[in-house]
């Protein structure tokens, strides 16, 4: 790139920074123009569409950038490969990575970055080699060190994943989030050492508000391991606040998108449905976040004619790719025009089409993220042939269960105050409640309680709503080696067990407001 050019590029990028946007297009152009072979102008090109909420455009420059990636340096590859992934291309973002050679000592500074990214498009064996390798040529610290003990924690040994996320806590002292993945082992030796050292990073200057929410979170964890129930309890509280206290999540906004997505699949919803190929049935597994979404999964990935894929976000990004539109964090009451503008028949074959890599040419494949519950009906409408299996868990546990989980930022937001939380359950309850009145027979419930104390008998009627043969021994999940990356990771490495029925009742006292707000639900689910 020539001085003119270059002095070009270093406006764009300034003007960007400083979210001049228009400015930063106007000299993004003049070099696509001017230097069409140089992929840059283009990745950032992708980034000022995705600030306008422009899907499409930002999907076709991050796909022109990757088109023009040879011969790149590491940085550029790696923040075209993060345009792709901010943009649902996971497939293509993976392909890109590939242009970094881990094993060139000039790639030296790209390992950890390289290891975060392989690690987000779940290759967690390509991941830890490069934290490894990153480590093994000088890149040190508590951050690297915890990176590699949560990549430990997916693909094992526990034992080195404890020792780096101690190594961790060792280098940097208020680091929370360091402390509450330790915390996430359960065991009960070491435990009053380490609910002393976390209470210390509590109190020092230098904890910032994530540390603080973190080490909260991590407390209760290790105070509930040794039954030191009111404490722990007080920990959850305080983490929650935390958490709460820096989300813009508004319960009024949520019930006015799920009332206008109720509305707007409404009256004659499935009068046109997509057409979709059907030589591979997506399976979405659907429900609230902890309540055996995985552990049927795990079930499902033992079945020699499905591939399980994990927790997939194709579907709402080809939701916005074929509308042009990005969807706010936070739905609204504009989510049902939303619904409503759908090219069902496109989005359909967008999903199979973005999806196919996953399923590695098995007829059946799985998708279970739990958010997917909101989409049930655009899912049955674009894909007519796919399946839905929901899970569902006694109200009190599910609500419990979401409460306790520290959940990354952004997700799941309901989570942190009682009130907020049953509030969602019952928009959860009426949606999958409409679901079933306008799709009668389409969706498959599997209760929780059943699924974990007749396996065999539920994974039959699984299989059987699949139209698959049953294959003996599919409840054997410790025979099952796929990687899981979800909050379950540690907990899939235990035989299917009964233990997690009822758990709510050891803070019974403090879930009463809870208790309260959900009597109907709970009557109602437990009459069932």
């Amino acid at each position: 790139m020539n001085s003119d050019l270059s002095e070009t590029w270093h406006a764009a990028t300034r003007h960007f920074e400083a979210r001049e946007y228009d400015e930063a297009a106007v000299r993004c152009d003049h070099l696509m123009r001017q230097a069409p072979d140089q992929p840059m102008a283009y990745s950032l090109m992708s980034r000022l569409w995705q600030v306008k909420g422009r899907v499409r455009p930002a999907t076709l420059s991050a796909f022109h950038a990757s088109q023009r990636i040879a011969g790149a340096q590491w940085g550029d590859v790696l923040e075209i490969s993060s345009d792709l992934l901010n943009v649902g291309e996971r497939h293509l973002a993976y392909e890109v990575l590939a242009h970094i050679n881990p094993h060139d000592p000039a790639n030296v500074g790209a390992l950890l970055d390289l290891g975060r990214q392989y690690s987000t498009l779940e290759d967690q064996h390509r991941a830890l080699y490069c934290i490894e390798q990153a480590k093994a040529q000088g890149c040190d610290g508590g951050f690297v060190d915890h990176m590699l003990g949560i990549v430990l924690s997916f693909t094992g040994p526990i034992d080195r994943a404890v020792a780096a996320c101690e190594a961790s806590v060792a280098k940097l002292p208020t680091y929370g989030h360091a402390h509450w993945s330790r915390a996430q082992f359960g065991q009960k030796e070491g435990a009053e050492a380490r609910i002393d050292r976390m209470r210390a990073a509590l109190g020092d200057p230098a904890a910032t508000h994530d540390d603080t929410t973190f080490l909260h979170y991590g407390l209760f964890k290790e105070l509930d391991v040794l039954d030191r129930k009111d404490e722990a309890w007080q920990s959850l509280m305080a983490g929650a606040a935390e958490r709460r206290s820096v989300s813009r999540y508004t319960p009024q906004a949520e019930d006015a998108a799920f009332d206008a997505l109720i509305h707007a699949t409404s009256h004659g919803y499935f009068d046109r449905c997509g057409d979709a190929p059907t030589d591979t049935t997506p399976i979405f597994v659907v429900g609230m976040p902890r309540t055996g979404t995985t552990l049927l999964e795990r079930i499902l990935g033992n079945h020699p004619q499905i591939q399980p894929c994990g927790e997939l976000t194709d579907f709402q990004q080809q939701m916005q790719w074929v509308n042009d539109t990005r969807l706010p964090a936070e739905l609204d009451g504009a989510y049902g025009a939303f619904v409503s503008r759908l090219d069902y028949a496109l989005l359909g074959r967008r999903y199979l089409e973005k999806t196919r890599w996953q399923a590695k040419g098995r007829p059946f494949f799985s998708d279970k993220h739990p958010m997917n519950f909101i989409s049930c009906g655009p899912i049955l409408r674009a894909l007519p042939h796919a399946k839905i299996i929901h899970l569902r868990r006694h109200p009190m546990d599910a609500c419990f269960s979401n409460l306790k989980e520290l959940f990354a930022k952004g997700y799941y937001p309901y989570s942190y105050a009682l009130h907020e939380l049953a509030n969602h359950y019952r928009n959860y309850d009426r949606l999958m409640r409409h679901w079933h009145a306008i799709a009668p027979g389409r969706i498959l419930d599997v209760r929780y309680e059943d699924l974990v104390s007749q396996p065999e008998h539920e994974a039959r009627r699984v299989q059987e709503y699949l139209g698959l043969p049953a294959v003996e021994g599919v409840t054997d999940i410790l025979a099952n080696k796929t990687i899981t990356t979800t909050a379950s990771t540690l907990q899939l490495r235990q035989p299917i067990h009964r233990r997690n029925i009822g758990g709510w009742r050891r803070y019974e006292a403090g879930l009463a407001p809870l208790q309260a707000l959900l009597a109907r639900h709970i009557a109602t689910y437990e009459a069932a």
